[in-house]
């Protein structure tokens, strides 16, 4: 009993990448690719603040426009049923709050104690929410006023395929459009997505796991001009490090481009670089690479999320790396049961 109780909780922290346009659409999540023998629930939340200032997009005679400004707490409950010994299905649904929260000011604090760039804050009032998604077209949402977002169903059905020194496993997620877009909990439409997780347990203290995954997202329900890519990847690598009880987590998670190309940002007319790095132009049209560290004692998990993305960005302090602030900073916590 002892061992399939480790085995059960043992794995990545099977993080989605936060942000009120990524989680509208199917994100899918890693998992230790080894079978389970027992069902499992896992209750979790998170915290995600947000920031981006109004941006103005152009694409020929079509205008967009875009502002991301909120705190976004999350509950989310997971059941995962095991099936034929060798697979198992879970499925998934959150609950979302878009608020202004409490988070703006220590936020601001910690870029001053340590001399960062604040994005222009200080434009906008403090723990306020702002989340405009419209355009030619029509209007997504449009949200100043705490919200309460029902998400979408999200089903995960993983089957293992190769069981060894390294365990590899096929994935196939899909998510069904039962959330409300007007109130930035879920797209409106039917994405799927398949990928392979696998896991090396290469010593007795350290797992290595990983994920490759494809997916195809439908249009925002909403007939605004600025839509989502058809086609997504994601890659994420994780180590899994244990000292006595305690479990550390470090992970990498590097999503595809999010919105089809195209679409050129107009200048604000106030900020120049600022004004761009403060916008949601990153978070939008770039990759996003979200490094989390975490925390797992027995079934409790905690874990910390920023968005760091290599690559030269001339229009940086620092011109080695991108960041979108969409979300800013992720804290969650999770407790998962076997049953």
């Amino acid at each position: 009993m002892p061992f399939v109780l480790a085995l059960l909780l043992a794995g990545p922290l099977g993080l989605r990448t936060q942000g009120p346009l990524r989680e509208l659409f199917l994100d899918v999540t890693g998992a230790d690719a080894r079978p389970i023998d027992r069902p499992e629930l896992d209750v979790r939340w998170s915290m995600a603040n947000t920031w981006n200032e109004l941006m103005t997009l152009q694409r020929g005679q079509s205008f967009a426009f875009q502002e991301l400004d909120d705190q976004a707490d999350s509950l989310s409950v997971a059941l995962k049923i095991p099936w034929r010994r060798r697979a198992w299905t879970s499925l998934e649904w959150k609950l979302t709050e878009h608020w202004g929260g409490w988070s703006d000011r220590p936020i601001e604090a910690w870029h001053s104690l340590i001399g960062s760039f604040n994005y222009q804050r200080a434009m906008s009032p403090r723990n306020r929410v702002r989340l405009l998604y419209e355009g030619d077209g029509g209007r997504a949402f449009a949200i100043d006023s705490p919200t309460l977002a029902p998400g979408d169903a999200t089903v995960r059905t993983q089957v293992a395929v190769l069981e060894g020194e390294v365990a590899v496993a096929a994935r196939f997620d899909l998510k069904l459009p039962i959330g409300s877009l007007s109130a930035a909990g879920g797209s409106g439409g039917i994405d799927a997505g398949a990928g392979v997780v696998a896991t090396w347990p290469f010593a007795s203290w350290g797992t290595l796991h990983a994920l490759v995954a494809m997916s195809r997202f439908s249009p925002l329900s909403a007939p605004t001009l600025l839509q989502p890519k058809d086609w997504h990847f994601t890659f994420e690598a994780s180590l899994e490090a244990r000292i006595g009880e305690t479990v550390v987590l470090l992970e990498d998670r590097v999503l595809s481009p999010l919105l089809a190309p195209g679409w050129e940002r107009l200048p604000s007319g106030v900020g120049g670089d600022d004004a761009l790095l403060s916008s949601g132009l990153y978070a939008g049209f770039r990759s996003h690479n979200q490094i989390s560290a975490g925390v797992r004692r027995g079934r409790f998990s905690f874990w910390m999320s920023e968005d760091f993305t290599p690559g030269s960005n001339p229009h940086s302090v620092q011109q080695w790396l991108w960041v979108s602030n969409a979300p800013d900073i992720v804290l969650g916590l999770a407790f998962t049961q076997p049953l």
